[in-house]
């Protein structure tokens, strides 16, 4: 029977219908497209993007330079999937095996932004606003340094390292800052930099001092994280301002200011002879 020019339409219609409901569409990745317009170049030069889905894989992508500030489209499981999109992994240990970074060689100046992303869809859209995940900090040694000699700041009970969606890890050890000025070099004063990670625990951060007076050692310490806590600076928070310890060494004590972007706030340590 000779089929008419709608029949012969329909007929086509109902066999594309069909093929699409017998798809099966389930094994199709998703497409996740990954804003990375509102990365600040600036202080952000490397950005790592780790992505994992229930199978617990972890899938890591190097974005290519040119891609930030632009649009990446990367191809995920379709499932609930953890993302992290991290900034400035340049010296740190990525550990598989324990699915940690490790900052505690060479610190980076880290960055991160993560998110639970739920990817069923054929596309998924998500734009990565990374928060510090880095403290600056500042100690400064002045005032009576007559007879001091090798002075050394350590910052202990500090964690190094996050897991891989950005959250700090437990296991603790030390920060020994940098001397970047003596009082040979400048008006009199001692300056060390180092770069202190957002921490599992807001108050466990001690400061200790190491110095000699006369040839004779001592070591005065500091509840820093404690004091950062009380004057309203939360270091287990990421974005945390800068901090800068201004320690002004006296005959028998040594007067300590905490200098955190819009506050101030002073105390003293006793040094025991």
């Amino acid at each position: 029977m000779k089929m008419t020019r709608k029949a012969l339409f329909a007929a086509i219609m109902m066999s594309m219908l069909c093929s699409c409901v017998k798809e099966d569409r389930s094994k199709c990745p998703c497409y996740l497209h990954v804003d990375l317009s509102r990365i600040d170049i600036n202080n952000i030069s490397k950005v790592d993007i780790v992505t994992s889905s229930s199978s617990g894989e972890a899938r890591w992508t190097a974005v290519p330079q040119s891609a930030i500030g632009d649009t990446l489209i990367l191809q995920v499981d379709k499932d609930e999937i953890d993302f992290c999109a991290w900034g400035n992994l340049k010296g740190s240990a990525i550990l598989d095996n324990s699915r940690t970074i490790e900052t505690k060689e060479r610190p980076d100046s880290l960055w991160s932004d993560y998110r639970r992303l739920a990817t069923r869809c054929e596309d998924m859209y998500v734009t990565v606003e990374p928060v510090r995940q880095h403290i600056p900090l500042t100690i400064i040694v002045r005032g009576m340094l007559r007879g001091i000699s090798e002075v050394q700041p350590v910052v202990t009970r500090v964690s190094h390292g996050f897991d891989f969606n950005g959250r700090a890890t437990s296991k603790t050890g030390s920060i020994i800052p940098t001397g970047v000025a003596s009082p040979a070099q400048n008006d009199g004063y001692y300056q060390f930099n180092a770069l202190m990670m957002t921490q599992p625990n807001a108050t466990d951060a001690i400061l200790e001092l190491y110095f000699k007076i006369d040839g004779e050692s001592k070591m005065v310490s500091y509840p820093l994280g404690e004091q950062l806590y009380r004057s309203g600076e939360n270091i287990s928070l990421t974005n945390q301002k800068p901090v800068i310890v201004d320690l002004v060494m006296g005959g028998g004590s040594i007067f300590l200011t905490l200098n955190v972007s819009d506050w101030v706030s002073h105390d003293t340590i006793e040094i025991y002879f």
